[in-house]
């Protein structure tokens, strides 16, 4: 016996109104952990080493700059390698990381 189109009714047919629907019954703790995923963060470490070479290749002297998007970069860095933590079940020493990559452009 087919099953009824609840979803269907519920929503009077709109795709908009019965995906919204649909996406109640997901867990809200599923929502969460994806929002603060370290995907997420990802764009913005990219975002900040490019703005890092940036700045070092096309304003060497301009120290000051230099120094605040490093400290901007480690402080993303930071809480990247923390969502990493928090997600890999076993803790391992990787033997490249992103912070070895900020520490070689920092000194640079």
């Amino acid at each position: 016996m087919p099953r009824q189109a609840k979803l269907f009714i519920a929503s009077g047919g709109s795709v908009v109104r019965g995906y919204q629907k649909f996406r109640a019954n997901i867990p809200p703790r599923w929502i969460k952990n994806a929002r603060s995923s370290r995907k997420r963060i990802e764009p913005e470490i990219a975002q900040g080493l490019r703005s890092l070479e940036r700045l070092q290749m096309n304003r060497p002297r301009a120290r000051v700059a230099i120094r605040n998007a490093q400290k901007d970069l480690r402080s993303v860095l930071e809480r990247w390698e923390t969502a990493y933590r928090k997600e890999s079940i076993v803790e391992y020493e990787s033997s490249w990381n992103y912070s070895a990559r900020v520490s070689r452009l920092c000194n640079a």
